[in-house]
């Protein structure tokens, strides 16, 4: 077993030993734990991506509801 498969089966213990649903949380941790692991950087770019993402995202719905 390699580095992703030990951190995959030490994420599911604990969230076993918290008593919480493996198949719906292992994912969420994970995705939490690649963000934390990212470069100050590379954090920041995505933080501003992401943010431009869900702005248009937010036009594209009231245009949708209002009409443009």
């Amino acid at each position: 077993m390699g580095r992703v498969g030990y951190l995959y089966d030490s994420v599911k213990d604990q969230i076993r030993w918290h008593k919480l649903s493996v198949k719906h949380y292992t994912k969420l941790i994970s995705n939490i734990g690649q963000v934390m692991a990212l470069r100050d950087e590379d954090y920041e770019k995505e933080r501003v991506k992401q943010m431009k993402v869900s702005n248009i995202d937010t036009q594209n719905s009231l245009l949708s509801l209002f009409g443009g």
